[in-house]
């Protein structure tokens, strides 16, 4: 499945209308063939409910014109752009490296840089949709299983990831 999802779009997918900066926008997942899609409806189109496409999963939030700019770079900017690229490749559910970049992304949601927006079981198991904060970025993270006798190895394997990251 393809995990990369393109960030927020500048006008409503069903008029054509352009966003105004603060607007309520509805954002849907559908899926679509060996992936997701993200399509964007501006309130008034959505609660029509006409033409609405069948979704895996919804939200609603407001438009943004400009992304929020950080005043400087945070100290994990490196690592969170690594673990972006390393999503936008598909990840086996199971794997050790599913594992760190499920960690990855808890605590980029703890950091509030990762909104949860649904977490709900797809074609590949469990799955948290996320909308990067500044973005407008969507990120589907696999929910692999971590059993507590498995804790110790994993922050090795967090370790060992974030060396060569840079982090």
């Amino acid at each position: 499945m393809d995990w990369s999802i393109r960030p927020r779009a500048q006008s409503c997918a069903g008029s054509g209308k352009e966003f105004a900066d603060g607007q309520v926008v509805y954002t849907v997942l559908v899926s679509m063939d060996g992936g997701m899609e993200r399509k964007d409806f501006a309130q008034e189109v959505w609660e029509k409910e006409e033409g609405r496409p069948t979704y895996f999963c919804f939200w609603k939030g407001k438009f943004r014109a400009e992304p929020l700019v950080p005043e400087k770079e945070p100290p994990a900017a490196r690592a969170e752009a690594e673990l972006r690229r390393r999503l936008a490749e598909p990840v086996q559910t199971e794997s050790a490296e599913a594992r760190v970049i499920f960690l990855f992304a808890l605590l980029l949601e703890r950091r509030k840089i990762l909104l949860v927006r649904e977490r709900t079981t797809g074609p590949e198991g469990r799955v948290t949709v996320y909308e990067h904060k500044l973005t407008g970025e969507v990120i589907l993270v696999p929910e692999p299983e971590v059993k507590l006798s498995e804790v110790d190895q994993l922050r090795l394997e967090v370790e060992a990831l974030a060396a060569t990251w840079g982090a």
